[in-house]
């Protein structure tokens, strides 16, 4: 069982591989970066710690520039410390460093400390957290299970939010993480920014935040290492995929973990990345087809509408995605997946379909196999799916809540995180071989719905849309949930098989009341409007009217440039507006449904 003997203060050293040291140790009077060479030793002042440095050279400057800073302040130069060590987890070697103390530094240097001070503490945070922070075995043994989890433990109380929580916790096997409380999404937004960091601000390199969709964002933290191992896993998982010389088009927003991992993939050999984010009107849709066209890009990553929107504006300039674009690959996260949206994209684009799962406080969880099954990423993370409402692990084939225990996080590390995800975990061995166990994320419990008795999850409803475009052989669909029933908006040419996709609706959500409803191309996805955004330039604040070109009179001007649209471009946007302001007021009267004001 837990073992909650007290140990003392949560900075104490705790015996073990990923043994640590206190605040004490880092007092102003004689700061060094310190990190556990032997079990249940304290370093003194003066040891020498190693650095936990990525080998890529697009990680090492937020870490390297830091102890530079501190030699110049030392008057010493800034390489004559660094002695290389080998880091077994990232295959590479990173300098050891020595931080000087206060004393001796000159009026001006301390004048910097003391701005320097105004960040938030990190009185009693290593730097780096862990040395030899090793990402399990795809079958790991119990014993090195708990060990990992207990590291993880270790780890997490240097954080604010587990350092009375987790204080004095030892675990005895890897069944006692259940006797520990659960770590809530409200908890962490109540937590702050920092409120997670049991790093050192000198040891993170990238912050990210959730997207705050449903309330408050939640922050990460991640060192060069978190990142690393999470690129190194999805690259290991896709070596055909992500392999060099092959041309990636990275749509993942640039706010999102993803994003970056697609860029460090890239760095590290696994192929030609083009960053050209979502959600950035420096490149809108239309130019990242452009650029996938022209550069030849051969995997696609982003959101799961992506490739229905590109694929829309392709064959609205008169290209078949499948024969004119060189994409072999959909590299898709953030939202559900289901099978039936994953046929009409292969089939679309000609290209293969990988699901990849995770979050911004987790990292990455998993991703899927060639035969579409979604793999949790056991060597990362431990996982626990537990019915609802308890704490009960449920069994094989049935369905509940995703608890997450990172392994593989030094920044921001969390102890039985409550992802809000619903998942089902599948009771057979996947053909493809991969011992991980597989799951279908249904989506958020908080997103949940029901109908005629039903409760229907994200996956669900995209699941539904899908079914129906699939037969009214369509990539574009609205599912808009109604009292007592499911309205699934289609555009279609083909129009006369509206039955047939009722009736395989139907069958897909057995007593749960459905109407198909058909549109003509254009009226759910306008292709016209998303391809007539503003074109972003530089700032400027000066404009030669006396050359060629646009004669600016405004910083606004001069940052975006509106299009003019024809009068034929007006009238078909008023008539498509109307027409969907026409079937709203027609569905509100149905069903009884007042109106809402904006917000």
């Amino acid at each position: 069982m837990v073992d909650h003997r007290d140990l003392g203060d949560p900075g104490a050293v705790l015996g073990g591989p990923h043994a640590g040291v206190t605040a004490s140790d880092q007092a102003e009077d004689g700061i060094h970066a310190r990190a556990p060479l032997f079990p249940g030793r304290r370093l003194a002042d003066g040891d020498i710690a190693p650095r936990h440095l990525a080998a890529e050279d697009a990680h090492h400057g937020c870490l390297d520039d830091h102890a530079a800073a501190h030699a110049e302040e030392a008057g010493r130069d800034p390489d004559s410390r660094q002695h290389l060590h080998h880091d077994p987890l990232l295959n590479g070697y990173g300098p050891e460093l020595h931080l000087p103390s206060v004393a001796g530094l000159s009026r001006p240097h301390r004048r910097a400390r003391r701005l320097d001070s105004r960040r938030p503490s990190d009185a009693g945070l290593r730097l780096p957290v862990t040395l030899d922070l090793q990402p399990l075995a795809a079958l790991a043994s119990p014993d090195e299970l708990t060990t990992a989890l207990q590291a993880t433990i270790e780890r997490a109380r240097a954080s604010p939010l587990y350092r009375e929580r987790l204080a004095g916790v030892r675990l005895g096997g890897a069944a006692d993480l259940r006797q520990l409380p659960l770590t809530t999404r409200a908890e962490l937004q109540r937590a702050g920014v920092h409120g997670t960091r049991a790093a050192a601000l000198a040891a993170v390199c990238h912050y990210g935040e959730s997207s705050g969709t449903t309330g408050v964002p939640n922050s990460a933290w991640l060192t060069a290492g978190d990142l690393t191992r999470s690129a190194r896993a999805i690259r290991a998982a896709h070596p055909d995929v992500f392999a060099p010389g092959r041309v990636l088009l990275n749509r993942f927003p640039f706010m999102a973990a993803p994003a970056h991992l697609i860029e460090l993939i890239a760095q590290q050999g696994g192929g030609v990345s083009i960053p050209a984010g979502n959600i950035n009107w420096d490149v809108p849709f239309p130019r990242a087809l452009e650029l996938a066209h022209r550069v030849r890009a051969q995997v696609l990553a982003g959101l799961p509408l992506e490739p229905v929107v590109l694929g829309e504006i392709a064959r609205a300039r008169g290209l078949d995605p499948a024969r004119d674009l060189a994409v072999d690959t959909l590299f898709l996260g953030g939202g559900a997946i289901p099978p039936a949206l994953q046929r009409i994209l292969a089939r679309a684009w000609d290209a293969r379909v990988i699901e990849l799962y995770g979050s911004t406080e987790t990292m990455l969880l998993g991703t899927s196999c060639a035969r579409g099954t979604l793999h949790l990423a056991t060597e990362l993370a431990h996982g626990e799916v537990l019915a609802p409402g308890t704490a009960t692990p449920v069994d094989p084939g049935e369905e509940g809540l995703l608890v997450v225990t990172t392994l593989a996080l030094e920044a921001s590390p969390l102890v039985r995180f409550d992802t809000g995800d619903v998942v089902r975990l599948l009771p057979a061995a996947c053909p493809c071989g991969n011992p991980r166990p597989g799951i279908i994320v249904l989506g958020r419990a908080d997103d949940a719905v029901e109908i005629a008795g039903r409760r229907l999850y994200p996956y669900d409803l995209v699941e539904a849309g899908a079914t129906a475009a699939e037969v009214l052989e369509s990539a574009v669909f609205f599912t808009v949930i109604l009292p007592g029933q499911l309205l699934v908006r289609v555009e279609t040419r083909v129009r006369d098989r509206v039955p047939a996709a009722k009736e395989a609706l139907v069958a897909r959500l057995a007593g749960v009341p459905v109407d198909v409803e058909a549109v003509r191309p254009g009226a759910l996805l306008d292709v016209e409007l998303l391809s007539r955004g503003p074109r972003v330039y530089k700032p400027v604040v000066t404009s030669d009217w006396r050359r060629p070109g646009r004669q600016i009179l405004t910083v606004g001007e001069g940052l975006l440039e509106w299009p003019r649209p024809s009068l034929a471009t007006i009238f078909g946007w008023l008539w498509r507006m109307l027409g969907t302001a026409r079937r709203r007021r027609q569905l509100r009267r149905q069903f009884g449904l007042a109106r809402r004001d904006r917000r």
